[in-house]
């Protein structure tokens, strides 16, 4: 069976009206799915981003990427001289 995608428009109170129905195993489930998807700050964001950047890529050196980051942001700022 294929999936669907469906796009609900759900007044928040009628959405809150039927969280109250569901019994307290499916409001947990609720409760973790959210914590999942949970928006944090933009700082916290790009630390998670690093962080699986990291586990990806850990063939490169601490040292070697720290000395591209040097490069890059010299070049950028040289050209933002001209």
């Amino acid at each position: 069976m294929s999936a669907k995608t469906l796009k609900l428009e759900i007044p928040f109170q009628k959405l809150i009206s039927m969280v109250d129905q569901l019994d307290q195993d499916e409001k947990l489930i609720l409760k973790k799915k959210l914590e999942r998807q949970k928006v944090s700050t933009w700082q916290a964001r790009f630390g998670n981003v690093l962080d699986k950047l990291a586990k990806k890529n850990t063939r490169f050196s601490e040292k070697d990427v720290a000395e591209d980051i040097k490069k890059a942001v010299a070049r950028v700022r040289a050209s933002g001289k001209n």
